[in-house]
């Protein structure tokens, strides 16, 4: 039997010179660089590593690192592909300098401007040392380390015979050598480690902050000036009081209050107040791109901040200067963070908002109780046998009630109109709260089952069924405030004509019918809410602006269908109608069963009348009964009545339904 011989080295030049297609279902990184697949698409790359960052450990449970990777698509220019990888520390893989890394179901990401890959808790990453991939033909499978996550999908021949040849047919001027890339990986280490809080900073040091800007920042021609805060307090920062007649105690001098370290009051100081806000001058490139990119209320993160006693020597401040070999990658260290994207937020500028929140939340407090211990010491000018001044106290008592009269009459008008009461039904609960001593609830925390029909909706298009509102950087947080006020009046106004972003919500009501005949009394009908949360579990669909977005709006109408079978083509058909009533009264005619003026042609007038009477006639609801889940809760509403105020003054608690836990099945 003749023995196979090994391939020559002719055959194995003709190997490397052959182009080797990407196996199915990869993707080359210059597709992704030029922005050819989409931000969002999860793919599977393959690529050679020219540069890697050390893990870190993020504020939970997983360890944080990054890969620069290239490969032939992108081989003779200087650039790579940035892959950011969330993992428990016991799966970070820590390849060297020229190790193939296969990655699947791998998010493609714009952060900072720019486009790289970002790990999702499906992804797989496989590593191949490259000291052991051997020359095509050959397989490479022998290169391919232990997987860190078992049990889950491994490459196949098709992988380890692309690799083979990538590896050997690549250029690989852009790897660097062993000494230089371990070198690049300590680097980082060390960068990693100068984060720190406001707090925390010290004279002559250098740190890397996250923080809010206060103020747009000062352009000065060959620098600019801003204020940073993270909102924690350092002894050595300027101090600037809060003044309860609306100014603050703070720098003054020019328009921003930047150049000059006096004391004087200064209205335009927006707060932090206190010790928790530090003063930054950048230059150079960085100068530059803070006048023309960063903004009040932008959260930032600054690298390699030079923190140090000022001019003054009384107070630390910021200088982020050009850069003199700070680092891997140089160029501007500022970066404008996004605050709409939780699932890759920072966790250090989440815990900066949350900080945020609890000052706001402090402060406002806090401001209250100052103006009502102040609004009860005053005393009105006009004393004696005229009408005595009021002081703030009693005014604004006079306003709340005044505020509270309006509301209940257009309470009372509301139910005048005999309409179905939203979340409310007749059922009553009492606890007994001591020996003979009993108590009517205002509402139970209580869950309930129920077979049910849909009689009914609110709002009655469904292209109000989604609302939406401003965006805020609290959307960040996991758990955001609760004891947020609403918006004043004169805001929610103004919002006709915001061109900000928009976060779409999904909020309507249905009203629900008892589905069993048997089991039907007088109050048969329930109207349910439904949130943002528990409208997405029943529709299966995200909101959006569904009069911008007509396929949106076609998929919601179809899975409502399910659900209440032809009552829009009903609700539909009485809006028609009381618009053609509308529409009729203005041109004043007459009713549809009124008899029609004389006319000539008989035939036209039976047409018309045939015309009205089918517009008049309503289509029978046809709908399935379904289970659902319904749970009560309590909300607060207006109340003048003190007996009635359940919630503290000027508030009673009010009972209402939402729908929780159901979903359309397909």
């Amino acid at each position: 039997m003749a023995q196979r011989q090994p391939p020559s080295s002719a055959a194995r030049s003709r190997n490397l010179n052959r182009e080797l297609e990407l196996p199915p279902g990869y993707v080359s990184i210059r597709d992704i660089l030029e922005h050819t697949i989409p931000v969002g698409r999860f793919v599977r790359v393959i690529g050679l590593v020219k540069d890697r960052r050390t893990p870190i450990k993020t504020g939970g449970t997983d360890w944080k690192s990054s890969l620069t990777i290239y490969d032939k698509s992108i081989e003779h220019e200087d650039t790579g592909l940035l892959v950011t990888i969330f993992r428990p520390e016991s799966e970070m893989p820590e390849p060297d300098a020229g190790d193939v890394v296969i990655a699947t179901s791998i998010k493609v990401q714009n952060y900072r401007d720019e486009v790289s890959l970002l790990t999702h808790r499906s992804t797989i990453l496989h590593v191949y040392a490259a000291s052991k991939i051997p020359k095509p033909p050959k397989s490479a499978k022998q290169a391919l380390e232990d997987p860190l996550q078992p049990k889950k999908w491994v490459p196949g021949d098709k992988e380890h015979e692309y690799v083979a040849w990538l590896y050997h047919a690549i250029n690989k001027d852009a790897v660097p050598d062993a000494t230089t890339f371990d070198s690049k990986v300590n680097q980082s280490r060390n960068l990693r480690q100068k984060f720190q809080i406001l707090s925390d900073v010290q004279d002559g040091n250098f740190y890397d902050i996250i923080g809010r800007v206060i103020k747009d920042p000062f352009n000065q021609m060959d620098k600019a000036t801003l204020w940073v805060s993270d909102y924690t307090e350092n002894d050595a920062f300027y101090k600037f009081s809060y003044d309860p007649e609306g100014t603050s105690k703070g720098q003054d001098g020019d328009s921003y209050g930047y150049t000059t370290m006096k004391s004087a009051e200064s209205s335009n100081w927006p707060g932090p107040y206190g010790k928790r806000s530090i003063q930054v001058t950048c230059f150079g490139l960085h100068a530059e791109f803070v006048s023309n990119k960063v903004e009040a209320g932008d959260w930032v993160r600054l690298r390699n901040l030079h923190v140090k006693y000022g001019h003054n020597s009384n107070n630390l401040e910021g200088f982020l200067r050009e850069d003199r070999g700070y680092g891997v990658g140089g160029g501007v260290r500022v970066d404008i963070l996004p605050t709409d994207d939780p699932e890759n937020a920072d966790d250090q500028l989440k815990a900066a908002i949350r900080r945020r929140r609890d000052y706001e939340k402090t402060l406002k407090s806090q401001r209250k109780s100052l103006i009502a211990n102040q609004g009860g010491k005053r005393k009105g000018d006009n004393q004696g046998e005229g009408n005595p001044k009021k002081n703030a106290k009693e005014r604004r008592y006079e306003q709340r009630a005044a505020k509270f009269k309006e509301v209940e009459e257009l309470e009372s008008k509301r139910q005048s109109r005999k309409e179905a009461e939203l979340g409310l039904n007749k059922i009553t609960w009492q606890t007994t709260v001591i020996e003979e001593v009993s108590l009517t609830l205002p509402f139970s925390c209580i869950k309930y089952r129920a077979n049910v029909r849909v009689v009914d909706f609110r709002p009655s298009r469904l292209e109000d069924f989604a609302t939406w509102r401003k965006s805020a950087e609290y959307d960040l947080l996991s758990q955001p405030s609760v004891d947020s006020d609403p918006e004043p009046e004169e805001d929610k106004n103004a919002l006709d004509g915001y061109k900000g972003k928009k976060i779409w919500e999904w909020s309507f009501a249905l009203l629900l019918e008892e589905a069993d005949p048997k089991e039907k009394g007088e109050n048969d009908t329930l109207w349910v809410m439904v949130d943002n949360q528990q409208g997405q579990l029943l529709t299966d669909l995200t909101a959006t602006d569904l009069r911008a977005n007509p396929d949106d709006l076609s998929q919601l109408r179809e899975q409502l269908f399910k659900l209440w079978g032809n009552l829009e083509e009903r609700k539909q058909h009485e809006l028609q109608r009381r618009l053609d009533n509308q529409k009729r009264i203005a041109a004043h005619l007459p009713p549809p069963s009124s008899p029609l003026p004389p006319s000539t042609n008989d035939q036209t007038t039976a047409n018309n009348s045939n015309h009205n009477n089918n517009n008049d006639k309503k289509p029978a609801l046809s709908n399935k009964p379904f289970t659902c889940c319904i749970q009560q809760h309590g909300v607060t509403v207006p109340e003048t009545d003190p007996p009635k105020m359940s919630a503290g003054e000027g508030k009673r608690y009010e009972r209402v339904f939402s729908l929780f836990g159901t979903k359309i099945s397909s």
